[in-house]
């Protein structure tokens, strides 16, 4: 009895233990889950304001090109340009409440239909409830171009004075801006709209997770033993830590994919265009200097978007041996495109020739990071950017606190005398999406992915920070060995020419202009498409008047390997060189075999270089040329009345 009255009562400790743990569980889970949703719904939230932004800059840029079309055409006619823009636009609305006005570049108003009355009056002086001039900072913006600016105005067809967000942009060609704007009452009712489902969701999961929880305690885990629940307790609190951390990695990368191709048609518009006026700029230009810079940032762009997929996916990139003191230089050439005159950059180059098997883009993305989190650090304030870049030969003790083999290491030191971290801040500070400037437009992602960067890369980054005195990032690399730097010169490659029919297909207008432009340079004849049914009309209309085809492939109606699979059913010969800005995404295959199953005679990832592509261009046509003469030639062989 009294046997039966002890195991009773361990039992009943153990179900008062198991319950007691289960309720630690729930709240566990129920604080982690409150922290997930917390960061969720700020996220959500900056990505909604920077979705409406997105959408409103590009409602005024598409009317604005439409418009210009209007003014040229009345000026064309002999009409007056202000009539034609008020009659464009008396009709047009973005959105349920919001409307398009225009002003010229002195400020008079040229159509507002919502208020007629302001028409051919200048409102530059106009000001809102709040003093705020913003008709003059429309203006302003528009003419440095394009600009948002944030105001308090009347609600159409109501007396109540609501903030509003408008942006204005100037009409391509003339010297009037067009402008429109949304309401921010009603971006916020959307957000708390999405923060009342994510907290039902949470509280759904949190009833669930606790009633599961319960559940297999009881049942499963309380006929073990104290033994397997210490188990269990052991591993908790990492595994929600990993948990949290997949969470993010997948946000990242859902974000990279989702914004590849439209990010990279973009950098391939730039480029191209870059490249066409730099063939038409003296070399001893100061522009000509420009737009190389403008070419190689929008290639830079194109390394980040592979960085940032990277990134997510934890994985690594090519490497070869990088010269340090070549890294920093040009980190310090791209700084001074912002760095205010109130800060004093420093560098001190210690360690000449000092090299690191590494990816150069990524170990620049890191010495960017770095400085540009240093300047935000002495914002609004004078301050010292130091730079230094020496060679340390780590010993034992000082490689085993830092987790690394000891041996000589490359150290890059960036130090700022800004507002510093407290150890709490200092502590988090390479965590995904920490950042203590959220309302400044921080992301909490520069200083994690340098952390992940320099991780891969067998190196080791550390901080030291003293609140008011500024913080100091220590970067260690292995040290490869030490070379003479040497001096690039950059060669003009030229581009081969031709005057072979290309038939091109872009939907996007920019990337077509440009790649349009290119080939009509070098002698092609161009017939440009930006509908892959218009250009499959067009071809069906005169296959042998093509010679080649170039198409993008993420396109409405036809992609680009819908559209060769159609032309290839007319005319089976024809050269296809199809491109795109989702590399590895699994819409098309990477090898060259399955290239030829959908036949795709060569592939290129957007932005292209441009060499690369015209000499592709040249070569197929070429071997198209060869292959149809010895086509030719073996039939007059076989024709014997060929020879009389």
């Amino acid at each position: 009895m009294q046997n039966n009255v002890t195991i009773a009562s361990r039992i009943g400790l153990l179900l008062l233990f198991m319950i007691v743990f289960a309720s630690a569980i729930g709240v566990t889970y129920t604080y982690f889950m409150g922290k997930v949703e917390s960061d969720a719904i700020m996220e959500a939230k900056s990505a909604m304001m920077e979705g409406y932004e997105r959408t409103l800059r590009q409602s005024v840029q598409s009317l604005a090109h439409v418009l210009g079309d209007v003014v040229q055409e009345a000026k064309a006619t002999g009409q007056d340009p202000r009539l034609a823009l008020r009659e464009a636009i008396r009709g047009i609305r973005y959105e349920d409440s919001g409307y398009y006005f225009i002003y010229d570049e002195h400020g008079v108003n040229v159509a507002h239909p919502l208020h007629p009355e302001f028409q051919s009056t200048n409102r530059y002086e106009h000001e809102d409830p709040k003093g705020n001039p913003y008709i003059a900072a429309l203006g302003e913006k528009a003419a440095k171009g394009g600009g948002y600016v944030t105001y308090l105005f009347n609600k159409p067809n109501e007396a109540v004075i609501a903030p509003k967000l408008a942006y204005a942009e100037m009409i391509p060609g003339t010297s009037f801006w067009l402008a429109t704007g949304i309401y921010i009452d009603a971006i916020e009712a959307e957000q708390l709209r999405l923060s009342t489902r994510l907290d039902a969701h949470l509280r759904n999961a949190i009833l669930t997770v606790s009633t599961g929880t319960i559940l297999v305690l009881i049942i499963i885990v309380l006929p073990t033993s104290l033994v397997m629940v210490n188990g269990i307790l052991k591993p908790w609190k990492q595994m929600e830590k990993e948990l949290r951390h997949a969470q993010k990695m997948e946000a990242i990368g859902i974000f990279a994919g989702g914004i590849a191709h439209d990010f990279n048609n973009i950098l391939g518009a730039i480029t191209s265009c870059s490249e066409l006026a730099l063939s038409d700029t003296p070399t001893n230009s100061p522009v000509h200097e420009d737009l190389r810079h403008v070419l190689k940032a929008a290639k830079r762009g194109k390394n980040l978007v592979k960085r940032i997929k990277a990134f997510s996916r934890r994985t690594d990139a090519p490497r070869h041996a990088v010269n340090m003191q070549s890294v920093i230089k040009e980190c310090m050439h791209l700084l001074q495109t912002f760095i205010p005159a109130t800060i004093d950059v420093r560098v001190k180059i210690n360690a000449h020739g000092a090299q690191v098997l590494a990816d150069p883009d990524q170990l620049l993305q890191v010495a960017m990071n770095l400085c540009t989190n240093a300047e935000q650090a002495m914002r609004g304030m004078k301050g010292v950017l130091s730079v230094t870049l020496d060679v340390e030969d780590l010993s034992v003790e000082r490689a085993r606190a830092l987790a690394l083999p000891a041996g000589v290491y490359v150290r890059l030191e960036v130090a700022d005398t800004g507002v510093g971290m407290k150890p709490v801040v200092a502590k988090h500070i390479f965590e995904p999406f920490y950042t203590t400037r959220k309302k400044s437009g921080g992301t909490g992602l520069g200083l994690s992915m340098s952390h992940s960067i320099v991780k891969m890369h067998g190196g080791a980054i550390t901080v030291r920070s003293v609140p008011g005195k500024g913080s100091t990032f220590t970067v260690l690399l292995p040290c490869t060995g030490i070379a003479e730097e040497r001096e690039s010169h950059e060669e003009v490659a030229v581009l081969p020419r031709g005057t072979e029919t290309i038939l091109l297909v872009d939907d996007d207008e920019d990337m077509a202009y440009s790649v349009s432009k290119l080939f009509k340079r070098l002698g092609y004849d161009v017939v440009c498409k930006t509908s892959s049914p218009e250009a499959l009309d067009y071809f069906a209309s005169d296959p042998e008047g093509v010679d080649l085809m170039l198409t993008d492939h993420m396109m409405p109606s036809l992609t680009g390997v819908e559209l060769t699979r159609e032309v290839h059913k007319i005319r089976q010969d024809l050269p296809v060189i199809l491109y795109s800005g989702f590399e590895g995404s699994g819409l098309l295959p990477r090898i060259p075999k399955d290239w030829k199953t959908v036949g795709v005679s060569s592939f290129f990832t957007k932005p292209f270089e441009t060499v690369e592509l015209c000499s592709a261009v040249r070569r197929l046509l070429d071997e198209h040329k060869s292959v149809t003469v010895a086509a030719n030639d073996e039939a007059t062989d076989d024709d014997p009345s060929a020879h009389y």
